[in-house]
């Protein structure tokens, strides 16, 4: 359970700027409670934008979406799992495209 609460390079729960959304946002009694409201500070505070470069590494990393307030559906799902563990709520992702960057040549 533990490799779930580490950051990584684009689940950066580490970065100050996630940590400090996720203190100010990851509100409840509970993990369910907490994640829940972190769900819904992503989801109506970071504008949606499908008009990413894909080539950039920043597309994918859950602290660039928080910093530009906006993301499309990846670089979203990124900062709730980066809120989520900056918040100490276990968190996985799975998701193809998160496989195949981590999978791709340098």
């Amino acid at each position: 359970m533990k490799e779930y609460l580490q950051p990584g390079n684009f689940v950066d729960s580490a970065h100050p700027a996630v940590r400090a959304f996720s203190a100010e946002h990851a509100r409840g009694a509970d993990a369910r409670e907490k994640a829940v409201s972190l769900y819904y500070a992503v989801r109506d505070r970071i504008r949606y934008n499908p008009f990413q470069n894909f080539l950039l590494d920043e597309s994918y990393r859950g602290s660039a979406c928080l910093e530009r307030r906006m993301g499309w559906c990846v670089s979203k799902a990124a900062l709730l799992a980066s809120a989520a563990r900056a918040a100490e709520i276990p968190r996985a992702s799975h998701s193809p495209t998160s496989r195949t960057i981590s999978q791709r040549p340098s």
